[in-house]
């Protein structure tokens, strides 16, 4: 039997359901702050750095970066690996572009905070 997972709808993010005000706190901060920071520094900080000096160069460090990155986010099918990765090209031109990570970190935040008050989290 094939199992096919389906994009995430709203209705489907369980895993997204806070309790409270500090709840919401805890999560905003994980999820607006923490995550970006630490995928960041990790993907196009560490990786990108070491991949772009390499003979990958600059470009093929972009897309090897952005594909890593859209395949740790698990939770997504094909098509939201799909976004992830066009988001990743953006912020990796934006890190070469910039030759800084902060700027990705700022882009990273802001996207997660645009989705977590557009898109949730339940209260």
């Amino acid at each position: 039997m094939v199992c096919r997972r389906r994009r995430l709808r709203l209705d489907d993010q369980r895993m997204y359901v806070v309790n409270g005000a500090g709840g919401l706190l805890i999560f905003l901060i994980g999820i607006c702050i923490a995550g970006p920071v630490m995928e960041e520094f990790l993907i196009r900080g560490f990786l990108y750095r070491g991949w772009s000096e390499s003979f990958l160069g600059p470009i093929g460090a972009i897309v090897l970066t952005a594909s890593v990155w859209a395949m740790t986010h698990t939770q997504y099918d094909v098509y939201g690996k799909l976004e992830i990765f066009g988001m990743g090209l953006a912020l990796g031109y934006c890190r070469w572009r910039s030759n800084s990570t902060w700027p990705t970190v700022m882009m990273h935040s802001a996207l997660n905070t645009y989705i977590c008050f557009v898109a949730g989290p339940y209260v």
